[in-house]
């Protein structure tokens, strides 16, 4: 990464994304302030309606229920006029008129309209409702009007005196109504109908679930509340067209903030190049030139930055005392690569020393026991082979090329007729065998250096299953390198003759391996392991094959 890119990553890492972030939040801050405002109106205009709406049916339903409790005013029709007539005139804003009726006709209408005083309201809704429900303030449905051909509410109580009795009806003024359902509905609790809004929804089902409160339905916001008469004033307000402007005023926002942070981030970066990256870019340049024409001008140079200036005469000063001391150390570099190489020509020499010298001790170890020959180098080629496969780091892979030959040096204390016999061992003599492990890691004891050899010797007898010995270690706590050996001895072994069997093909003994024999099983080897031997079960048979045939 050049100082240029870094300059751009910190700044957009400290710079463009906190712009990116407030300008996020300041468009969800618009997006939820418009939210809340379109929430409280609404509330606000509810709470209104309501109030008023409370303030006359409180009003008019004490009246119809004081004169329900009066019989004689019942059944004196001049008072009963009167009564009315003063009702009107105290609510005369917010109804249209106020009537008596029984069964038969209507008896008072005031203000008086003959064209309808002597009408039969036996089955006007109004009239039904109240009959019905004698004990109770009722509301009707919205209905058109005969006389003002509009659609009107009715208020109706069931009234009764001595002589007679009736309903009195309140038809309640329009122009109220649409005072009070400018911005909301009036609507039934028992059935959800529409009692008065908008022309075209009056007398309809409101489609929404109505709780109290203001809540997110199908993408409106509804402000329900309840109020008097079983009804709900219900505001409903489409979210998205309702909050477009706010969702404009988030947009520019945002573009201005974006706006702003591309002019400041085009600002720094500009100051940043002119007095800091270029300079410090003259100035790697020079030391360049200098590493390949040996001339450095630091008159090229130049920063209006006192440390970056520093820099450069400190460079200067390096490269001056680089110089006097470049002709000594090249006079010395001759003397210092011909002692590399005769370290190289020793190193070289140790190293094949010590392979000799570990291949020896191993065919030693092989002479108590092998009759087939060349297992240890079968052993050691083949378990290279799977190191390098499970991508081992190349020191482990080296280390596995140098110890798996001394995987069995603990047969040396095994005694020769165990070792030797043609049968089955017994119990007893099985015991003693499988000391070979131990006593291998303990002759390998002692040196760091021989830790991984230590390892083969001791666990390259452990299943991955946890039946194998001398610990019955399971699974991962046996190290990898006694793993890779223990298949491949397994392999050989199987491919190899013996005093007490035959040797098997490689497909035989491949399909052992794999699917087991009931002394040998497939989970007794990491299933990792186990895969690649299958994976290149051709390259191990050819390289098995070779060291076969040059023994």
């Amino acid at each position: 990464m050049n100082l240029n890119d870094f300059f751009k990553r910190k700044i957009n890492k400290h710079l463009i994304i906190p712009f990116i972030v407030i300008a996020i939040v300041s468009g969800i801050f618009f997006v939820f302030l418009g939210f809340r405002s379109i929430s409280i109106e609404a509330f606000i205009q509810l709470e209104r309606s309501t109030e008023r709406w409370n303030n006359l049916f409180f009003n008019l339903e004490n009246i119809l229920q004081f004169i329900s409790l009066d019989p004689q005013l019942v059944d004196d029709q001049k008072k009963l006029e009167n009564a009315l007539k003063n009702i009107y005139k105290k609510f005369s804003k917010e109804i249209s008129y106020i009537y008596f009726s029984t069964d038969q006709k209507n008896l008072i209408i005031y203000p008086h309209n003959s064209s309808i005083e002597n009408e039969n309201p036996k089955n006007r809704p109004w009239f039904v409702s109240a009959i019905n429900k004698k004990d109770k303030v009722q509301i009707t449905e919205p209905y058109v009007d005969k006389i003002t051909k509009e659609i009107v509410i009715t208020v109706s109580k069931y009234v009764e005196g001595k002589n007679i009795s009736g309903v009195i009806g309140i038809d309640l003024n329009p122009k109220f109504l649409k005072t009070l359902s400018k911005n909301a509905l009036l609507i039934s609790k028992n059935d959800n109908t529409i009692l008065y809004g908008t022309p075209e929804n009056i007398g309809k089902k409101f489609d929404f679930a109505i709780k109290k409160g203001n809540y997110i339905y199908k993408n409106y916001l509804i402000v329900s509340k309840e109020a008097r008469g079983d009804v709900y004033f219900v505001s409903y307000k489409n979210l998205f067209l309702e909050l477009l402007p706010y969702y404009f005023t988030s947009i520019f926002s945002i573009l201005l903030i974006f706006l702003l942070a591309k002019t400041v981030h085009k600002n720094i970066e500009r100051e940043l190049k002119e007095s800091i990256a270029t300079p410090i870019k003259n100035l790697v340049n020079e030391t360049k030139n200098y590493l390949t024409n040996q001339t450095f001008n630091s008159s090229k140079i130049s920063s209006n930055i006192k440390e970056i200036d520093f820099l450069i005469n400190e460079v200067a000063d390096m490269i001056s005392i680089i110089e006097a001391n470049f002709q000594e150390l090249k006079s010395t570099n001759e003397e210092l690569l011909d002692a590399y190489s005769e370290i190289e020509r020793y190193s070289g020499e140790l190293e094949s020393t010590y392979e000799l010298f570990i291949e020896k001790m191993s065919n030693i170890v092989e002479g108590f026991d092998e009759t087939t020959g060349n297992h240890i180098k079968r052993v050691q080629i083949l378990s290279e082979f799977l190191a390098k496969k499970l991508q081992l780091p190349k020191t482990l892979v080296r280390k596995v090329y140098l110890y798996s030959p001394l995987h069995d040096i603990g047969k040396i204390k095994v005694p020769p007729k165990i070792l030797s016999k043609p049968g089955p061992l017994s119990k007893e003599e099985w015991e003693i065998m499988k000391k070979h492990t131990i006593w291998g890691a303990e002759i390998l004891n002692g040196d760091p250096r021989l830790e991984t050899a230590k390892k083969i010797a001791l666990y390259h007898h452990e299943k991955y299953n946890g039946k194998g010995y001398p610990y019955g270690l399971k699974g991962d706590e046996i190290p990898i390198e006694a793993q890779i050996v223990n298949i491949i001895d397994v392999y050989d072994a199987l491919r190899s003759k013996r005093p007490y069997k035959a040797a098997l093909s490689h497909e035989k003994a491949l399909e052992i391996i794999i699917k087991g024999d009931g002394r040998t099983s497939p989970d007794d080897f990491n299933p990792k392991i186990l895969e690649l031997f299958k994976k290149y079960e051709r390259e191990i048979k050819e390289l098995w094959d070779n060291l076969n045939e040059n023994n």
